[in-house]
C-alpha cells in the first residue's frame, strides 16, 4: 500500500495553510513527496468557493470584523461554509492518479464517505453520507462538509467534521448555498468531539477508503525535501 504522510497541527490561518498546501502539492507533484493527510484547526472564518457567493454570507465586512472572524475566497470547489474553533479539517493532498486513477467523482466520494466512517466511529451512528451534496448529514442536519481542487492533477483542500463549534458561526450564513439546512456537531448528536480521537478516526477513514498506510510526519521535514538534492528523495 503506498504511504501517507499525516501531519497534526496546531490552530492556523486559512490563508497561511491555503499557501503551505500550494507549496505541498508542487512536492507531490514532483515526486518529492506521497500523499499528504493534514490536520488542523483554523481561527475563525468563512470561506467560498470559486463560484459561491459572497451574498451567502449576511455580515458586511465591518460587522464580520467585530465577531473576531474574516472572509476568504478560495480556489476550491463548494459555496459557503465556516471553518474554526471546535471544526476538524483534514486535508488532502495528493496524486489522483495513484489515489483513484485520476477520477476527481471517485476521490471525493472516497472523503465524504470516509468522513461519515469518522462520524459512526465516533457515535454518531446515524451519519450517512450524501454523494450528490458533497456532505455528511444527520437526517438533514449537515454534519460535515467537503470541498476540493485539482489541479496538475494533484488535490488541495479536503474535508471538515464539526466537533463541537459555537452555533452562534453559522448563524449569520447560507452553508454550501443551501437554505433552511442547519448545522450540527459530534456533540450535538451524542457522539465524541475530543480533538484527538477525531483526527484519528479521520486519519484511520480515509487511510482506508484511499487504500492508504498512515505515517506520522513533521511539515518543516516534508517542506524542506524541496530545498536540497539529498532531500529530494521521491516517496513512492
Amino acid at each position: 500500500m503506498r504511504i501517507a504522510h499525516v501531519l497534526e497541527t496546531p490552530r492556523i490561518g486559512v490563508v497561511e495553510a491555503w499557501e503551505t498546501q500550494l507549496r505541498l502539492a508542487d512536492l507531490c507533484r514532483q515526486g518529492l513527496i506521497g500523499t499528504v493527510i493534514w490536520l488542523l484547526e483554523h481561527e475563525p472564518t468563512y470561506t467560498t468557493g470559486r463560484h459561491g457567493l459572497r451574498s451567502d454570507l449576511v455580515l458586511d465586512d465591518a460587522r464580520l470584523a467585530k465577531t473576531g472572524a474574516r472572509f476568504v475566497r478560495l480556489d476550491r470547489g463548494g459555496q459557503m461554509t465556516w471553518h474554526g474553533p471546535g471544526q476538524a479539517t483534514a486535508y488532502v493532498i495528493g496524486d489522483l492518479r495513484e489515489l483513484t486513477r485520476g477520477s476527481v467523482r471517485d476521490f471525493v466520494s472516497a472523503l465524504v464517505e470516509a468522513t461519515a466512517d469518522a462520524a459512526v466511529a465516533l457515535g454518531v451512528t446515524d451519519a450517512r453520507p450524501d454523494r450528490e451534496r458533497h456532505g455528511v448529514y444527520v437526517e438533514e442536519r449537515k454534519l460535515g462538509s467537503i470541498g476540493v481542487r485539482v489541479t496538475g492533477g494533484v488535490s488541495l483542500h479536503g474535508l471538515a467534521l464539526n466537533r463541537d463549534p459555537d452555533p452562534k458561526w453559522f448563524m449569520p450564513m447560507t452553508a454550501c448555498g443551501a437554505p433552511g439546512v442547519p448545522s450540527t456537531s459530534l456533540h450535538a448528536e451524542g457522539g465524541n468531539p475530543d480533538r484527538g480521537q477525531t483526527d484519528a478516526a479521520l486519519v484511520h477513514a480515509l487511510a482506508a477508503r484511499l487504500r492508504l498506510t498512515d505515517e506520522p510526519a513533521r511539515l518543516e521535514e516534508l517542506l524542506a525535501r524541496g530545498l536540497s538534492p539529498e532531500a529530494a528523495r521521491p516517496t513512492k
